[in-house]
């Protein structure tokens, strides 16, 4: 079947947004709230020490809402702040073991989920599907920065 552009784009925008609420209902179920999942998925999936601002980069989350979510972590016994040396205020997120038990407990299901499902898909569409997504994600900032110059 020939699709229109606009029949693409369309069909494009109703799958990011399954994409998103596919999240959505599996974090529901640990009653906790996107930002913070998307936080702990930073320090249990992704390697090295980060920061309160490497996971708003990361993820294009608030300052303040990623420091009110830390800051419970740390008062509920799950993570400890360390200022990193040679900065002056730059504090590095480390989890205690409760906090990387309790962490993994919720990323690792929907992790292997993520892994099983990509694993799925024949090998020639998974390097299309990341190289054309990250295109069309540069090109649409791209596009975006443009058309809201004026804002």
């Amino acid at each position: 079947m020939d699709y229109s552009m606009k029949e693409q784009f369309e069909t494009i925008n109703q799958q990011m947004k399954a994409f998103v609420g596919i999240y959505q209902d599996a974090i529901r179920c640990y009653k906790i709230s996107e930002n913070e999942f998307w936080i702990w998925y930073t320090l249990i999936m992704i390697k090295g020490e980060h920061s309160q601002q490497d996971i708003c980069s990361i993820w294009s989350l608030p300052k303040q809402t990623v420091n009110t979510i830390i800051t419970h972590m740390v008062q509920k016994g799950l993570a400890t702040l360390e200022v990193v040396s040679g900065t002056r205020n730059r504090k590095a997120i480390h989890l205690t073991e409760a906090g990387k038990k309790y962490g993994e407990s919720i990323v690792m299901p929907i992790s292997k989920a993520e892994r099983g499902a990509f694993e799925k898909l024949p090998k020639e569409d998974r390097i299309a599907f990341v190289g054309a997504f990250g295109r069309y994600i540069a090109i649409l900032r791209e596009e975006i920065n443009e058309a809201t110059v004026k804002c």
